[in-house]
């Protein structure tokens, strides 16, 4: 009979989610922290001139100032990541409301944007807010 640390060894082994050398999913990894945590705020509706994670075609687009939200390949100048690991009362501090991503959701984005941050199209690539805040 295999010990349980064996049979526990082999599952994390096989499991991509354990595997640092597997790549980060966008839709397994990414969607579900920009769906919990972003989108509800940045979106067309609700911040209307401002960066929306509904779609790669919004997500990847430069502010007025040319810098990106998502740089692929350039975590560090991501304004994403840059405002997900400033200080909580700096003005650049994302979320302004609700819980903040957890520090392991914040490496999982960092290493999706270094990785190349891939985003699928169609379906698998589009995230709906769940719901809109109310001021």
């Amino acid at each position: 009979m295999r010990s349980p640390f064996v049979l526990f060894a082999t599952v994390a082994f096989l499991n991509p989610a354990f595997c640092e050398d597997a790549p980060v999913s966008f839709v397994k990894d990414i969607k579900p922290i920009l769906q919990e945590r972003c989108v509800h705020c940045h979106n067309r509706r609700t911040l209307k001139d401002k960066v929306s994670f509904e779609t790669a075609k919004l997500a990847f687009a430069k502010n007025e100032a040319g810098q990106s939200y998502i740089l692929p390949g350039k975590p560090d100048e991501s304004l994403m990541v840059i405002a997900l690991e400033s200080p909580e009362m700096h003005e650049m501090a994302m979320p302004m409301v609700g819980p903040k991503p957890t520090k392991e959701d914040v490496a999982v984005i960092r290493r999706w944007i270094a990785e190349g941050a891939e985003w699928p199209k169609g379906k698998e690539g589009r995230i709906k807010p769940t719901f809109y805040p109310k001021e």
